[in-house]
């Protein structure tokens, strides 16, 4: 079995998936997505992984995979696309997941092949919590499809689990869903802080005169 993994190094869950396939001898390739947006490959692979990363997978490379293009997406079939976690957070939901799905030529919406999911008390969760969650259950959910392939050689479809949304979302309905407008309720400002706060990365945010003002805590 030949593997390519393309994943984002800087994430700790990332290097513990390096160290899975390692322990389990398996012959790997790994191509940190965090620093290269340009994939290029030589040769053919027996399975493409795609685990936490950003860069499409565009079809000249899925052609090159023998068997099937994998997905690792840190989100349930409810949110599929950009802004997973902060949007579940905007409908102060009380359980989450993460998916495993076939690569194809849009984002989050191959057929899925397993969801793992697991449960919290909206009042008891962040983002950050909730992302630490999300990775860690995703590493769970890609030892169990390696240990599959490994003892059946086969990856099985869940044909009782589909996409909720037809379209992912995107980046532009991220950006408006962490806008604060004047008219929002207290209520909506305070569930906007709580699905976009998280350490130095993009926050709720205020437009004036068609400039954006992040609205971040000073340290």
């Amino acid at each position: 079995m030949k593997i390519l993994l393309l994943t984002n190094k800087s994430h700790k869950v990332s290097l513990k998936v390096i160290k899975f396939l390692k322990i389990k001898k398996i012959k790997f390739t790994c191509i940190d997505t965090g620093l290269k947006r340009k994939i290029k490959i030589t040769g053919t692979y027996d399975y493409l992984f795609s685990f936490l990363n950003p860069v499409f997978i565009k079809k000249n490379i899925r052609k090159k995979i023998k068997k099937i293009s994998i997905n690792f997406h840190p989100g349930p079939p409810e949110y599929p696309g950009y802004g997973c976690y902060n949007f579940a957070l905007l409908d102060t939901v009380n359980s989450y997941g993460c998916t495993a799905h076939e690569i194809n030529s849009k984002i989050d919406n191959g057929k899925i092949i397993d969801v793992r999911r697991f449960k919290f008390k909206y009042k008891n969760i962040n983002l950050e919590k909730l992302i630490k969650m999300a990775h860690r259950n995703s590493f769970f959910l890609f030892k169990k499809i390696i240990n599959q392939i490994i003892n059946h050689n086969c990856v099985k479809i869940k044909k009782n689990e589909k996409w909720e949304k037809k379209k992912a979302y995107t980046k532009y309905e991220f950006e408006n869903a962490r806008k604060i407008n004047l008219n929002d309720s207290l209520v909506n400002i305070l569930k906007k802080i709580k699905a976009f706060s998280y350490k130095n990365y993009e926050t709720v945010y205020l437009e004036i005169r068609g400039k954006k003002y992040d609205l971040k805590e000073k340290k």
